[in-house]
């Protein structure tokens, strides 16, 4: 029987894909627009795609549409997809063996400001895809706290016994929150342990390479 369900943020969190994402995207605005639009002053932290990609519009004068959108996300996919078969995701430490841990009783789901496509193009570049059956995304909602709400309900899980929330920084952590999700932060990403835990996280590690201590805070017995 399923303990529940853990969802977990990708990058950051998960792993890392050093430079990929920002020359992806660089690519997706010429092919769409004929944009010479670099996104080198973007702070990805906890960002979505979404509102990384209204926020250029914002910043050339554009009003940004859905078939705007639809069109750049549209090309950032196969973007992305080129970089990662030259250069694959930079797992963290100990993830594939937690994963693999809590696998069997837990759902496993991913909540992240990636669209659905590049989303699973990592996962599936770093040989974690099969670990997770459903996720909310960044091409959906521009806010996180939406993307986690969304996530809980594509579980197909309707009364959950505890839902966890797994991240690397502080919107991760209020998107937990406003869920009424359990928030464990991991800094493994841009944010170190105090800034996490002044953000409010439930429970904060370096990174995920204590396996016994993650499994007992998951199995409530800190709680």
């Amino acid at each position: 029987m399923e303990k529940g369900i853990i969802l977990f943020d990708i990058d950051g969190t998960l792993l890392r894909v050093p430079g990929a994402g920002r020359a992806a995207f660089a690519q997706a605005f010429n092919e769409a627009f004929g944009w010479e639009q670099g996104v080198e002053h973007v702070n990805f932290y906890g960002a979505t795609d979404l509102n990384v990609f209204r926020g250029i519009c914002v910043e050339r004068g554009v009003e940004s549409t859905p078939e705007m959108e639809r069109a750049f996300f549209d090309r950032l996919a196969p973007a992305l997809e080129t970089r990662l078969a030259e250069c694959s995701p930079v797992v963290f430490p100990n993830v594939e063996k937690i994963l693999q841990e809590v696998s069997g009783d837990w759902k496993l789901g991913i909540v992240t400001g990636n669209i659905e496509a590049t989303a699973w193009a990592k996962l599936r570049y770093a040989g974690l895809s099969r670990f997770f059956s459903f996720g909310g995304f960044g091409c959906t909602h521009a806010d996180r706290a939406d993307i986690a709400r969304h996530a809980l309900k594509n579980s197909g899980v309707k009364h959950p016994e505890k839902v966890v929330l797994v991240g690397d920084t502080p919107s991760d952590i209020h998107a937990a929150k406003a869920n009424g999700f359990i928030s464990i932060a991991v800094a493994t990403g841009g944010f170190d342990v105090p800034a996490l835990e002044k953000a409010g996280a439930d429970f904060v590690f370096a990174d995920l390479t204590n396996t016994k201590k993650i499994l007992s805070v998951l199995n409530g017995q800190v709680f």
